[in-house]
């Protein structure tokens, strides 16, 4: 729903985050005008009185006022994957865009009003991403990749040779500069945001013990920044190794995924750049705590668990040194469902890695902002749009509050309600094949359920 520009109405009343850093404080009210927020005043004393004949849009007496969560890392396209051959081979592009419109609505009415797509099947994301623009349907906003960029090496070339790299995939295989130099333009052509490299890999043929290796050379990596910063666009990349988040900082590029297996020499180095970087632990904690609820292997569970213990060694270090940290999930997958974990992650950056729950809210915010649209998202703060949740509760008491959909009192979304009215199940064909991840969708009440009833 879009607001007339000059139609200004006010929240009023209860606690206000928002999402600098800053302590919070009382909200006396902030001032919505159009799609932006115009004025506010909140802080300790009386404070201004509201204009005369105001028109209050929300009383928020009791409550938190807070910035819409950005989620850093959300794979808009995949339509809750159980396996890889789910994910990369079945369903047309059509069929896909319309299923991902669906769950981009599910997503706003969990509080994330603005994501970013790193990557994912044809151009998905970024047909999202210009339908929610249209008003065609409600959704977050979005940041849309389209295929990473693969090599052999890489995380997204995972089928045998005698299969490829499906056209359908989201990983797209660029042998040699002049092909990666054209996949770059290409995408560009085509409308995405930003590029997305898979710039490390974990086949179990390559690291038949675990771990990571990269997959690009390091020139390789600056070919790719360097022209996609020439045509006006950022750059991303999947990098678990540590050695491909060295070439990375070498190469330039803008912000991290994953970075869980570098050592503390490499996250100084990170650090010292200022590249912002985004864990995405939900994927794994979701998996290595409770993928047996979900139907995963024995062996996936053990190397995750293994993951996860390695991840919060490492990221501990990181953020405690330097390392801008941001939140996103990888949600997408079966184990991590639409709507379900998005403020999982804030959770997790507070239990396992030790930060305040208003530090965690900031990374979720101010700091993953940087993923969509930092000058206009992320803070609550004149001047920028009035993308905003109304909670019921303190989330700096419990941070996990934020995971429960009911305490959404209000989400805003560029100055106008958001209509929280539960969608009905999706249905799954017999052409959605289930395979690796896992077998059942993890949701919060299924986890529950089984941490009640062992």
């Amino acid at each position: 729903m879009t607001v007339p520009a000059d139609n200004k109405r006010y929240v009023t009343g209860g606690r206000l985050i928002d999402g600098t850093g800053d302590a919070q404080r009382p909200l006396h009210w902030m001032e919505l005008s159009g799609d932006r927020i115009t004025d506010i005043e909140a802080g300790e004393g009386p404070g201004r009185p509201l204009p005369a004949g105001a028109v209050v849009a929300f009383d928020a007496a009791g409550k938190t006022v807070m910035p819409g969560l950005i989620d850093a890392h959300c794979h808009i396209s995949y339509g809750v994957a159980r396996g890889i051959e789910e994910q990369d081979l079945f369903g047309s592009a059509e069929y896909r865009s319309i299923r991902a419109m669906y769950h981009a609505q599910t997503v706003l009415q969990a509080g994330v009003t603005s994501c970013s797509d790193p990557g994912g099947g044809w151009y998905v994301a970024v047909a999202v991403r210009d339908a929610v623009k249209a008003g065609l349907f409600p959704g977050p906003r979005i940041s849309a990749a389209a295929r990473y960029l693969s090599t052999h090496a890489a995380l997204t070339d995972y089928f045998p040779s005698w299969v490829g790299s499906p056209r359908s995939g989201v990983g797209v295989l660029t042998e040699g500069t002049s092909h990666m130099l054209n996949e770059v333009r290409e995408q560009i052509k085509n409308g995405v945001d930003f590029i997305k490299i898979a710039a490390s890999g974990e086949s179990a043929t390559l690291t038949p013990g675990g771990g990571s290796v990269p997959a690009f050379r390091a020139e390789e990596l600056k070919v790719i920044v360097d022209e996609a910063h020439r045509l006006g666009r950022r750059v991303t990349a999947h990098a678990r190794s540590g050695q491909s988040v060295e070439d990375c900082v070498d190469a330039g590029i803008d912000w991290i995924m994953h970075a869980d297996f570098m050592d503390r020499r490499q996250a100084d180095r990170l650090a010292a750049s200022g590249i912002p970087c985004c864990p995405t632990l939900t994927f794994v904690a979701n998996v290595a705590q409770w993928g047996h609820i979900a139907g995963c292997s024995q062996g996936r569970l053990d190397r995750f668990r293994r993951d996860l213990d390695l991840a919060v060694t490492n990221l501990d270090y990181a953020w405690r040194n330097g390392v801008q940290m941001m939140c996103g999930t990888d949600t997408g997958f079966a184990v991590t469902p639409y709507g379900e974990w998005h403020a999982r992650e804030l959770e997790l950056f507070v239990d396992l890695l030790g930060m305040s729950p208003l530090q965690a809210i900031t990374c979720a915010t101010r700091n993953a902002a940087v993923t969509v649209d930092a000058a206009n998202l992320g803070t609550l703060q004149k001047g920028k749009l009035a993308d905003f949740l109304v909670v019921d509760g303190d989330p700096l008491a419990d941070i996990r509050i934020l995971q429960d959909k009911k305490r959404f009192s209000a989400i805003f979304q560029g100055g106008a309600p958001v209509d929280l009215t539960p969608q009905k199940p999706i249905h799954r064909w017999p052409w959605e094949r289930s395979l690796q991840i896992s077998e059942r969708e993890l949701f919060q009440s299924t986890v529950t359920q089984a941490l009640a009833h062992p």
